[in-house]
């Protein structure tokens, strides 16, 4: 196991330092360091600095720290002891709370932050509601929380968790429906549906049948109608008729179907198929991600394809109709826009797409953004720098803003670059002291998940 950092070095505080030792130095330091008065290149430092404040200034903390690197030796006893719980006083935190998250100059500033127990929070969805704004996120052991966050302040969580009678995912996807009273969440093998009220399951469906390769390659839409209704809408990979057909011939098309919550379990309606390429010919092709608009009346789908007028295989993303009808009222979706958007070698995740299902961003060449506007028929490229496996990306509702944090080092952990889309240039930087593990964007407002379990709103 890796040492872990020593605190008390970062510090220069003694190991048995009281809360007002631990302050002065904090306070010293932050002087010195902070970006806005250091310079960027003190990010680093600071960052360093944040996190062992944070942990040194919480008794919970500090605690299971010491036992981690052996015990707080005190030369005076020469033994091992603990350090005291000490008194919690908010108003002296508030000094510091402008310092642990901090920015550069630009158009965010820090809002609410939110303290969970759910540890690593692996998805988030957010949206704005007549109350104010919700605030759901999921985590690796298939639980996750909400919260409604009114005048700066958050309520007590709602919490859900994933039905104990399947097998236990991390959720990787979630949405909540326009108003806020549905939540869903899903990984590769399960879906599920709450009551975001009261955080009840309310339903559960097995895609272990369909070939999903990822949480990316399905998705699903909440609507909460009027008349009391509740349905799921569901972008699944297709389920071949034919049985005995290969069930990977089901990237080639996508299945939309709906769930009334109430109904059987099993009960989804007859499926609408949209086919990227005829099913019968051997000509290669597989949908990579799916993504149903909040209205569930657009499916955009990235696919990796073979096609004659080109030497390799190519990335191609396609904007499909679902509300189109023939003459007689039957639906029949239809492709409104396709968009070949590069060589599918250079094509990968993080995928990020509006609400509307218009415009698709995703690393392109490693080291760039490429964001793709299916209404227009054209892409553009940020110099993002290199993105891993590890990196996160959201894009806003208007597609004017990209936040990406690339974690691929000790220079760029916690860190987030704002992106303005429009003149291809960093707009602010937002620094935290723990990586970064979900990004949402809710209009111009950027929810972020970092690994502590914690979760912050920039504003």
């Amino acid at each position: 196991m890796d040492t872990p950092e020593n605190y008390y070095a970062i510090l220069g505080v003694p190991i048995d330092a009281d809360n007002d030792t631990l302050k002065r130095a904090y306070r010293q330091l932050a002087r010195r360091y902070h970006p806005d008065l250091a310079g960027p290149e003190g990010a680093v430092e600071m960052k360093r600095i944040n996190r062992a404040y944070a942990v040194l200034s919480d008794a919970e903390k500090r605690q299971n720290y010491d036992a981690v690197i052996g015990g707080v030796i005190d030369l005076r006893h020469s033994g091992f002891v603990r350090p005291r719980p000490r008194p919690h006083n908010p108003a002296e935190d508030a000094e510091f709370t402008g310092l642990s998250i901090f920015c550069t100059r630009g158009p965010l500033k820090r809002g609410t932050s939110i303290t969970s127990s759910l540890g690593v929070i692996s998805a988030l969805s957010c949206i704005r509601t007549v109350q104010g704004l919700l605030v759901a996120a999921g985590s690796l052991d298939g639980k996750g929380s909400l919260w409604q966050v009114v005048n700066a302040q958050a309520s007590k969580p709602i919490n859900f968790e994933a039905n104990p009678a399947f097998t236990t995912e991390a959720l990787r996807g979630m949405r909540l429906s326009a108003a806020g009273s549905l939540l869903a969440g899903w990984n590769r093998l399960h879906l599920h549906v709450w009551d975001a009220y009261s955080g009840a399951l309310l339903w559960s469906y097995a895609v272990d049948q369909r070939a999903v390769s990822t949480h990316y390659s399905l998705d699903m839409a909440l609507q909460a109608e009027a008349n009391g209704q509740r349905l799921a809408h569901l972008a699944l990979p297709l389920l071949m008729d034919n049985v005995p057909a290969p069930r990977a011939w089901g990237v080639r098309g996508t299945d939309i179907t709906s769930h009334e919550m109430g109904m059987p379990e099993t009960a989804i309606t007859a499926p609408v198929v949209c086919i990227e390429e005829e099913i019968e010919k051997r000509q290669f092709w597989a949908i990579r991600l799916r993504a149903l608009s909040q209205d569930a009346c657009t499916l955009l789908t990235l696919s990796c394809a073979h096609v004659s007028h080109e030497q390799q295989e190519v990335s191609i993303a396609r904007k499909w109709n679902l509300a189109a009808r023939t003459r007689t009222g039957k639906s029949r979706p239809q492709i409104d826009s396709s968009l070949l958007v590069g060589p599918c070698i250079d094509c990968a995740p993080p995928y990020a797409v509006t609400p509307d299902a218009r415009v698709l961003a995703f690393v392109h060449a490693r080291d760039k953004l490429r964001i793709c506007d299916t209404g227009s028929g054209s892409y553009s490229e940020l110099a993002s720098g290199v993105m891993g496996s590890s990196a996160k990306l959201a894009l806003s509702a208007d597609a004017e803003w990209a936040a990406i944090a690339r974690e691929d080092s000790e220079l760029n952990e916690g860190v987030i670059d704002l992106w303005s889309v429009s003149t291809g240039q960093v707009v602010q930087k937002l620094y935290h002291p723990w990586q970064i593990s979900a990004l949402h964007f809710v209009e111009k407002q950027l929810v972020v998940a970092l690994t502590d379990g914690t979760i912050h709103i920039w504003e």
